[in-house]
């Protein structure tokens, strides 16, 4: 991945994983980024918050973590709604995060205003690194 988080902004994770989301966290702790490490367990509340950053009662994300597969609303229709909102699409970064290395999966998170497609990390060294990769 290119980009890099340089902000104190926080870093989300939309997953309805609970077991994913407290893996996520504790290796996000033992990176080197300090951002604000904020969860939601699915689409509806994270556009939520989203509305709330549209109000600026809370600020823009530095990085979005974006499951694929979830239930209510999955991981595109997310992407879409956040997409249609002209001020979120300057948002540094909306990662589709997934454990599906299909090729379609990557097209269209692109297509849809992803800026990069994520196979989750299976081990902890490895989701370390990863977050260790975004320091700016």
């Amino acid at each position: 991945m290119d980009t890099m988080i340089a902000t104190n902004d926080p870093i989300i994770m939309v997953d309805d994983s609970e077991t994913d989301q407290l893996i996520a966290k504790r290796c996000y702790q033992k990176s080197i980024l300090q951002n604000p490490f904020l969860t939601f367990f699915d689409g509806p509340t994270f556009l939520s918050h989203m509305d709330s950053v549209l109000h600026k009662e809370a600020p823009i994300p530095a990085l979005v973590l974006l499951d694929l597969n979830m239930p209510i609303m999955n991981g595109f229709e997310v992407l879409t709604s956040i997409r249609q909102h002209q001020v979120f699409t300057h948002v540094p970064i909306l990662l589709m995060f997934s454990n599906s290395d299909n090729p379609k999966d990557t097209e269209r998170s692109i297509a849809l205003g992803a800026n990069g497609f994520q196979v989750k990390p299976t081990h902890v060294a490895d989701f370390v690194a990863f977050f260790n990769s975004l320091k700016g």
